[in-house]
C-alpha cells in the first residue's frame, strides 16, 4: 500500500480574504515537504482558473517548486486541463519538469469540469474532444521523431526533422515512459474509459465503495478492449485521512479543524447542489442528511493509527484491492502541529501496518 497527498489546494481563507496567494503556495509546499519527510509516495497539484477557494492555475509551477524542496516523493498533476493548453507547448513543459524532478514526475490529464473555467477559455462543450486530440499530440511529441505533421480540429503540430545547425528538436522525457493518471468521479466515468483505452492509470475521486467498484469495472473493461492488462496496483483512490494518537483526538482534529469546516460548510452543500452528493452517501443515508459528523464516522478515514489502518483495509477489501490511497491537503494553518503529526503517524505507523496490501491483483 502506498500513500499520497493531493493539494487542490483547499483555501477558504484565501477565498475570504484572510490569506494571500503566497500563503497558499507556501502551505502547499509545507504539506508536500512533510509528506516527503515521513515517507509518503506521491504528491499531486490540481489546476483551476476561476475557483477562489481552490486557487491553482499552474500545477507545473508547483511541481517545479516542490522538486527543489523534496527528495524522494513523486510529484504529479491531477490534472493538466488539456482543453486550456496548446498541447505542443504543454508536452515540452512536462518533459522539462520530468528532468527537473529527476524522473519523479507523474502526468495527469483531464478535460476540465468547471463551467466557469470553460467560459473563461471559451471552449463551450468541446472539452472532451479537445482532450482526446491533445492526448494524441502529446503522445507524439513525447515519443515520435520528426518530421511529421498532425492536423486536427483544434491544433496542428508540424514537427521538423532534426537539424545539426540548431541541434534540435532535441527534447525527450527523462523517464523511459512518463506515467499518466486520469481521474473520474461519476460511476461510468468517460475519462476512466479513455484512461483504460490508452494504457494509463486510474484515479478515483472521493466516492463511496459502490461507485468505486463501478470505476474499476469501467476502467478494466476499456483497458482489456485495447489489449492492456488492468492491474489494481496502479489504481489510486482518493479518500481524506486524519490520523492522531487516539481516536478521540483524531475526531476533534477533524471536526474542529479545516476538514470538518470544509466538508460541513462547503463541499457537502456544493456536492448536493451539483447533484453528486449521492456519490458519497450511497444507500447509507439520504444526501440531504450528510454532515461533517457523518463523514468523520462513516466515510473519511479518521482515528488512531490502528483504527485508520483497519478502515483502510476494510475499504481495500470492499473494492477488491487498490495500490495507493490519496488524501487531500487541508488548510490547518491555525494549528499546523496536529496536521504535521497526521503525516508523521500516517507514514511511520499506518503504512507499516498495511505493508501486506500491495494491490497486485491483476484480475478485473
Amino acid at each position: 500500500m502506498q500513500f499520497g497527498i493531493f493539494n487542490i489546494p483547499y483555501s477558504r481563507g484565501y477565498a475570504h480574504g484572510s490569506r494571500t496567494v503566497r500563503d497558499v503556495i507556501e502551505w502547499d509546499l509545507q504539506i508536500t515537504k512533510w509528506a516527503d519527510a515521513y515517507g509518503l509516495d506521491e504528491a499531486y497539484f490540481a489546476e483551476h482558473f476561476t475557483l477562489g477557494g481552490e486557487p491553482s492555475p499552474s500545477p507545473e509551477a508547483m511541481i517545479a517548486a516542490a522538486s527543489q524542496v523534496t527528495q524522494k516523493i513523486k510529484l504529479g498533476a491531477a490534472a493538466h486541463l488539456l482543453a486550456y493548453h496548446n498541447p505542443i507547448a504543454l508536452a515540452h513543459r512536462m518533459m522539462w519538469i520530468d528532468h527537473m524532478t529527476g524522473g519523479r514526475y507523474i502526468a495527469g490529464f483531464a478535460p476540465g469540469a468547471f463551467p466557469s473555467d470553460a467560459q473563461l477559455f471559451n471552449t463551450g462543450k468541446n472539452n472532451p474532444q479537445m482532450m482526446v486530440e491533445a492526448l494524441d499530440i502529446i503522445d507524439a511529441v513525447w515519443n515520435r521523431k520528426g518530421p511529421y505533421r498532425i492536423e486536427r480540429t483544434y491544433w496542428t503540430v508540424d514537427m521538423p526533422a532534426y537539424c545539426e545547425d540548431i541541434h534540435g528538436p532535441h527534447l525527450t522525457p527523462k523517464q523511459e515512459k512518463i506515467p499518466v493518471i486520469m481521474t473520474g468521479m461519476q460511476p461510468k466515468s468517460p475519462t476512466l474509459s479513455v484512461a483504460g483505452q490508452r494504457g494509463y492509470s486510474p484515479m478515483s475521486q472521493q466516492v463511496h465503495a459502490g461507485v468505486l467498484r463501478e470505476h474499476w469495472a469501467t476502467f478494466a473493461e476499456a483497458a482489456k478492449s485495447e489489449g492492456y492488462t488492468p492491474c489494481r496496483s496502479e489504481w489510486r483512490i482518493c479518500r481524506d485521512v486524519f490520523v492522531a494518537d487516539t481516536d478521540a483526538e483524531a475526531r476533534v482534529g477533524y471536526l474542529n479543524g479545516s476538514m470538518g469546516d470544509l466538508w460541513g460548510n462547503y463541499n457537502i452543500p456544493t456536492f448536493i447542489k451539483l447533484g453528486i452528493g449521492k456519490y458519497i452517501s450511497g444507500d447509507a443515508i439520504a444526501e440531504e442528511d450528510l454532515s461533517a459528523e457523518w463523514m468523520a464516522e462513516n466515510f473519511h478515514i479518521v482515528g488512531s493509527p490502528e483504527t485508520v489502518a483497519q478502515k483502510i483495509e476494510t475499504l481495500y477489501r470492499e473494492v477488491g484491492g487498490f495500490g495507493t490511497l490519496i488524501s487531500f491537503g487541508h488548510e490547518y494553518v491555525d494549528n499546523p502541529e496536529i496536521y504535521r503529526r497526521n503525516f508523521e503517524l500516517l507514514g511511520t505507523k499506518v503504512a507499516p501496518l498495511l505493508a501486506h496490501l500491495d494491490g497486485r491483483e491483476c484480475n478485473a
